[in-house]
């Protein structure tokens, strides 16, 4: 009897034993799998969040996490305090990073969007900072669009002082395509405020902007963006386009 009690006692400790060992492998498989891998920990959305919401009211709608750091964006929220007194410009989906250019001061956040004029579409279009006035823009601006495309082949250009011409591998042709196209809407871009030296920080991120277009104009901005590469000006009330040209090596260097 003592024999059986004993051998059942064993059996019942090797299966509790059993359980806890495949318990904790579960459990620590993330841990496994980040092992030897550079780690940073950033906030991830847990819960959707509406747009406007303050960061001071994210609450349990987000979540501390560790993700390999080479996948981490510059632009990942570690510190709540990085986007204090800020507002969700967008809406945020369960499972993204938190990052910084997704906030912005309560007051940009109401340059929301302008009327769309009778017969024209709106179609958006995705550029860095620099291809726009440092992503410096608002709806109810216009914008006009310069495009520069790769010559296939290249002529010799002449320039002063060189007794022979020389051709430019890789000349562009450069040439404003559109003008007054106007803005309706801008999703991030925002530049960050000054910091305490008063310096402005560059901005971060990428900016969408909406503009309202005719048709053939919407075809034409297309092709112009699968075609080369765009440059965005932003216009005053008084911009004069007509010194507008074809521009290439040869132009800039005669």
């Amino acid at each position: 009897m003592n024999r059986r009690i004993v051998a059942a006692f064993v059996a019942a400790a090797l299966a509790l034993v059993a359980f806890l060992s495949i318990f904790l492998y579960v459990r620590n498989a993330d841990v496994r799998a980040l092992n030897g891998v550079a780690v940073k920990s950033v906030y991830v959305v847990v819960n959707p969040i509406t747009k406007g919401t303050l960061a001071e009211n994210l609450g349990s709608n987000i979540e501390l996490t560790q993700i390999p750091a080479k996948t981490v964006p510059v632009q990942a929220v570690s510190d709540l305090g990085e986007i204090q007194s800020k507002v969700a410009a967008v809406d945020l989906v369960a499972g993204e990073i938190l990052l910084t250019t997704r906030f912005v001061d309560p007051a940009a956040a109401t340059q929301d969007s302008v009327a769309v004029p009778k017969g024209m579409e709106q179609m958006s279009l995705l550029v860095k900072p620099e291809q726009i006035r440092g992503g410096i823009v608002k709806a109810g601006e216009t914008i006009g669009v310069v495009l520069s495309i790769k010559s296939s082949a290249a002529d010799p250009i002449s320039i002063p002082g060189i007794a022979t011409p020389v051709t430019i591998d890789g000349d562009t042709i450069t040439k404003q395509i559109m003008n007054k196209v106007l803005v309706t809407r801008v999703q991030g871009g925002i530049t960050p405020a000054s910091d305490a030296t008063g310096t402005s920080p560059l901005p971060a991120g990428s900016v969408m902007l909406t503009v309202a277009l005719t048709t053939s104009d919407i075809e034409k901005l297309t092709w112009a963006q699968s075609a080369g590469t765009l440059l965005l000006t932003v216009e005053t009330t008084d911009t004069d386009d007509s010194s507008s040209r074809y521009t290439n090596g040869k132009v800039v260097l005669r």
